[in-house]
C-alpha cells in the first residue's frame, strides 16, 4: 500500500509540473496536508491569492505531513504546510535555508458511530475505553499529522493498539478514512475541517471532551530558490492573509475552523 501511495504522489506531482501555465507566470509548488485539501481550504486560499498576484501559479499537491516533508527534502516543493512538528523540527535542524511560520490551527476530535456510547473526560480516557471495550477504531496510518497525533494520544493513554483485532488501518487520507469509519460503524480521530467537509455523507458524530489542538506550520523550503514562495508565505501570515483565511472559513464552514495563531 505504501509503495502504491508513493507512485500516486509521483503521478500527482508530475501532473502539477506538467500543468500549463503561461510563460509569464511564476510557479510555486506547495505540498499541503490532505486535510487542508479535503476541506477545500487550500482552494479558497489559492483563489484569494490569485486576486492579489494573478501572475503567480500556486500548484498544490495534497500529501500527508511525512510525504510533504519528504518532498521538501528532495527539493521538489517550494513550500509545505504541515502539522507534524516533531518531524518538521528534524527537517529544519538539517536545512538552515528553510524558514518556518505559524500559519493557523484547527483541532482534532474523536468521531464515532451514533450507536456507540463513549463518555470520556479527555481523548486519552476515550482511547482507554475504546481499547477496553474493543470498539473498532480506524487509523489513517499514513504518516500524517493526524496519525502522529493519534499515536501520541494512544501513548499518553498507556495503550498499544498495534496488532489488536479492533484496530484497522487505511493508509489513506482523512476523507477516505472517515468513509471507512462510517461504513464499519466505528471510531476514528478526525480533523475538524475535513470532518465538516464530509459530514453530509456521514452518520458519525463527535465525541465530547476529546479535542486536541492542531497547529499548522508553513515552511519555505529554500528562501533563496524561489522568491515567490517567500512572498506568498509573508502574504498568508500578514493581516491581509489572515483576512483571507477568515473569509475562507466563513465561506466553507460558517465558523472559524482554521484560526490564525
Amino acid at each position: 500500500m505504501r509503495a502504491k501511495r508513493l507512485v500516486l504522489i509521483g503521478a500527482a506531482l508530475l501532473a502539477v509540473l506538467a500543468g500549463c501555465s503561461s510563460s509569464s507566470e511564476t510557479r510555486v509548488i506547495i505540498g499541503a496536508g490532505t486535510t487542508l485539501v479535503d476541506s477545500q481550504l487550500m482552494s479558497e486560499i489559492v483563489a484569494a491569492y490569485g486576486e492579489v498576484e494573478p501572475d503567480v501559479d500556486l500548484s498544490v499537491v495534497g500529501l500527508s505531513s511525512a510525504e510533504a516533508i519528504a518532498l521538501a527534502e528532495a527539493g521538489d516543493a517550494d513550500l509545505i504546510i504541515t502539522h507534524a512538528r516533531e518531524s518538521l523540527g528534524e527537517f529544519l535542524t538539517q536545512h538552515s535555508e528553510s524558514v518556518r511560520f505559524d500559519v493557523f490551527a484547527s483541532k482534532f476530535f474523536i468521531v464515532a458511530d451514533p450507536t456507540i456510547s463513549l463518555s470520556a473526560a479527555s481523548v486519552e480516557d476515550a482511547f482507554a475505553a475504546i481499547a477496553e471495550q474493543e470498539i473498532t477504531f480506524v487509523s489513517r496510518d499514513d504518516g500524517s499529522g493526524t496519525n502522529a497525533a493519534e499515536l501520541a494520544a494512544w501513548d499518553r493513554a498507556g495503550v498499544d493498539p498495534s496488532g489488536a483485532s479492533w484496530y484497522l488501518r487505511t493508509s489513506t487520507g482523512m476523507g477516505a478514512t472517515l468513509q471507512v469509519t462510517d461504513q464499519r460503524h466505528a471510531t476514528t480521530l478526525a480533523e475538524h475541517g475535513a470532518f465538516i467537509a464530509s459530514q453530509g455523507t456521514l452518520s458519525l458524530v463527535p465525541v465530547a471532551n476529546t479535542e486536541i489542538r492542531n497547529p499548522y506550520d508553513l515552511t519555505v523550503v529554500d528562501v533563496g530558490k524561489n522568491p515567490a514562495a517567500m512572498a506568498f508565505a509573508e502574504w498568508l501570515t500578514s493581516a491581509q492573509g489572515v483576512a483571507a483565511i477568515t473569509a475562507a472559513n466563513v465561506n466553507l464552514f460558517g465558523e472559524q475552523v482554521y484560526a490564525a495563531p
